[in-house]
This record gives structure tokens, C-alpha cells and sequence, in this order.
């Protein structure tokens, strides 16, 4: 915009230009601020991760009653401080991903054996089928994602007569990714909501250990990957991840 040579075009050309400037300086502060915050975050998970660390050695040789407890709440505080370093870096995750082949049973294992004293404590049954199949991802940010989606899936699922089911199936251009559970299923109502930020639905609220942000990040992480994530309920909750079949697709799309 050139600065018009009458007066009143001149004065409010000067106002907006002020006006812009203002603008300009109040985002360039929040970005900072933003940026700031973020990084804190992320030295605050660094420096509790070690204690953590030191906390869950220390159980280890010393093992009784007591301490398996208190291994089991370290357990629960770990995933809380990996919900919180993910949604800091869930804004800028093209930073920190790298996409490559690899086999889903390799991610799935890994993700159950990080839960594998639970489903031994509650009795559930754990069924996988068809896994030994090729998708393109990031490693890292996949296994976030299913242990978020299995979290639930132990949640909700009662103990003895449970059983968490994971397969897959081969579309003309994806694989398609399953995680069924037969507990108490999602409501009619709160389903189209369950991706909300914060939102824990009926089930949540009667659950005091809901936050209403592991689906969220799941979401989000899944549009940054290129994947598609949808839930289902019927007599249990399945949750399907669906995976481009293209290499070409996951790479060029994910950038």
C-alpha cells in the first residue's frame, strides 16, 4: 500500500501503520513466550525423568509389597510426564520425526510389554492377529499413540472376562490398524466429542484418573503423520488407525 499524498489518506496510513506495528510486536512477544514455555517444559520432563529413573532402580533392589506399589504410581507418573512432553511437541513434530518401514507386531509387542504387569494384575487377555505387516511411520510417535489408545483399553476393560484384541487388515491403499476391547463401550452421545481437548465423556467422569488428553494427542498426532484415527463402540471400543499404504504418500504428505 503506497502512502496517498492527501492529508486524511496520509494521517491514516500513519495510524495503520502504527496499529500494524503494535500487532506485529504483541505476536512476536507470544511466540516467544510460547516458544519459552515450551522448552521449559521439555528441560522439566528431562530433569524428573531422572529421579524417576533413580526412583525405579531403587524398588528394583529392593523389592516387598510396599515398593510394588509404589513402582505401580511411578508407572502412572511416567505416563503423565510423556503426555506432557507430547503435547509440547505435538506443535512442532515435523522437527522430530523420521518416516520409515517397519513391521507393526515390532511396535505393537514393545507398547504391550510396557503394560504387561497389568494385564497379568487384572486377568485381561490380550489377542493378536495378522500383525507381521509393513507400515510407514515414525516409531517413536506411534508407540505414544497405541500406548495412549491401550491405556484406555485397560481402563475400561473389567478384569477376569476381558480381553483387548489387535489386528489388521489390508485395504487396495491402506493397512488398517484394530484395537478392540470388550468393556463398557463409549456412549452414543459422547462419541462424536471423544478427540475433544480435555473432554472425558460420561465413563471419564465416573473414572477419576481420566484427563480427557490422551485421544486428543492421539488426533493430533495422527494428522501430523499422515494417519487417520477413528472410534467405534459396540459392546466394547474399537479404534481404528488407518496407514497409506504408499511410502511415496506417508513422506511427501507427513513434510
Amino acid at each position: 500500500m503506497k502512502k496517498p499524498s492527501f492529508y486524511d489518506g496520509a494521517l491514516l496510513y500513519e495510524v495503520l501503520q502504527i496499529t500494524n506495528k503494535s500487532m506485529t510486536d504483541h505476536v512476536n512477544l507470544y511466540k516467544i513466550r510460547q516458544q519459552d514455555y515450551k522448552e521449559y517444559i521439555e528441560m522439566w520432563v528431562h530433569e524428573v525423568k531422572t529421579p524417576l529413573a533413580a526412583s525405579k532402580l531403587i524398588i528394583t533392589n529392593h523389592e516387598n509389597a510396599v515398593t510394588k506399589s509404589i513402582d505401580e504410581e511411578l508407572d502412572k507418573l511416567d505416563i503423565l510426564v510423556n503426555q506432557a512432553l507430547f503435547y509440547a511437541r505435538s506443535s512442532s513434530l515435523e522437527k522430530d520425526y523420521i518416516i520409515k518401514k517397519m513391521i507393526l507386531k515390532n511396535v505393537v509387542h514393545d507398547v504391550i510389554h510396557k503394560h504387561a504387569k497389568v494385564f497379568i494384575y487384572q486377568h485381561i487377555k490380550i489377542d493378536l492377529q495378522n500383525l507381521d505387516v509393513e507400515v510407514y511411520t515414525d516409531y517413536k510417535w506411534l508407540s505414544f499413540i497405541l500406548d495412549q489408545i491401550l491405556l484406555n483399553a485397560l481402563k475400561y476393560t473389567p478384569s477376569d472376562k476381558g480381553v483387548i484384541k489387535i489386528y489388521s487388515q489390508k485395504q487396495k491403499n491402506t493397512i488398517l490398524l484394530f484395537i478392540a476391547d470388550n468393556g463398557i463401550g463409549i456412549t452414543e452421545k459422547d462419541l462424536p466429542r471423544v478427540f475433544d481437548r480435555g473432554f472425558t465423556g460420561q465413563n471419564g467422569r465416573n473414572n477419576e484418573k481420566a484427563t480427557g488428553m490422551g485421544l486428543y494427542l492421539c488426533k493430533e498426532l495422527c494428522k501430523k503423520l499422515n494417519l487417520q484415527i477413528q472410534i467405534k463402540s459396540h459392546q466394547g471400543t474399537t479404534v481404528i488407525i488407518s496407514f497409506p499404504l504408499d511410502s511415496t504418500i506417508s513422506l511427501i504428505q507427513s513434510s
